[in-house]
């Protein structure tokens, strides 16, 4: 599955039940997009969302889909044995919705989205995200952290599914515009790639209806065979890589996995107010 590496595709099925305890209860009732690499990395590959055809105990949530003009069918994954059959099918990538089913159209995951462009990297988005973790204490909401699997961070922050996808959009894009203002140098939330380049760029428009994100523990496609990692905020003060998280290292590294609450039961209430802006929930 990585031939420069040497990963085989029972490497592959062995890392996702290695971490599926720790990943099934992050991804369960999402439906997930998949990146399937049936010749391995690097190889062609073509992202399935439709499932017309799989075992009778693969559980699928209806999904309208625009692109496709019809419902698609979405794997949904609750259980190791369907991780695995996953796995099986050279899905590489696990890609989440930031929604459960079966209201897919409500969000009950905020993702704040760290993307360093060069000749920023990793270690800007570190710097970065420790700013982001003392906002989201301040604003008193529960988050996980986790890198993107590349050089990114992300912050997944549960919410109660009641808010548009433009609020939802205006928070992110709050905080941005807050750490652009405490370092202008190394932030920007500018739609303009142009002004983007050696910064970290805040994505808001990445919460947006059936976008997806990968999920925690998700493989990547990429040299090394890396793993999107989740991170307890000391370790955003440590001299960490974002290469040191891969599939070879990861199933060693599960005890430290700080545990996550996922429940859908906060507010962006008071988190508006922090940010001085309570119109858009008015």
């Amino acid at each position: 599955m990585w031939r420069k590496e040497g990963i085989t595709k029972s490497d592959v099925i062995q890392y996702y039940l290695s971490v599926a305890p720790k990943m099934i209860p992050l991804i369960r009732n999402r439906p997930l997009m998949l990146n399937r690499y049936p010749h391995g990395v690097p190889g062609k590959s073509f992202v399935q969302k439709d499932w017309p055809h799989h075992p009778d105990w693969v559980r699928t949530a209806p999904v309208r889909s625009e692109s496709l003009n019809k419902t698609a069918r979405h794997v949904v994954c609750d259980d190791k044995a369907t991780l695995v059959w996953l796995a099986n099918m050279a899905c590489i990538e696990i890609n989440q919705f930031l929604a459960s089913t079966p209201n897919v159209e409500s969000h009950d995951m905020v993702l704040v989205d760290l993307d360093p462009h060069p000749p920023a990297g990793f270690q800007d988005s570190l710097e970065i995200a420790e700013t982001v973790h003392a906002a989201l204490d301040q604003m008193k909401l529960r988050y996980m952290i986790k890198t993107s699997g590349s050089e990114g961070i992300h912050f997944l922050i549960p919410i109660i599914p009641q808010y548009p996808i433009e609020v939802i959009r205006r928070f992110v894009l709050l905080l941005g515009v807050l750490l652009e203002q405490l370092a202008p140098k190394m932030v920007s939330t500018s739609r303009n790639k142009g002004q983007r380049a050696g910064k970290v760029y805040v994505d808001y428009f990445q919460n947006g209806l059936q976008k997806t994100i990968a999920a925690p523990f998700s493989l990547r496609p990429e040299p090394g065979a890396p793993v999107s990692f989740p991170l307890s905020p000391k370790d955003l003060k440590r001299n960490i890589q974002a290469e040191e998280f891969n599939l070879r290292t990861v199933p060693s590294l599960l005890k430290r996995v700080p545990p996550f609450d996922t429940s859908p039961n906060q507010g962006l209430e008071q988190a508006f107010g922090e940010l001085g802006d309570k119109s858009r929930l008015a």
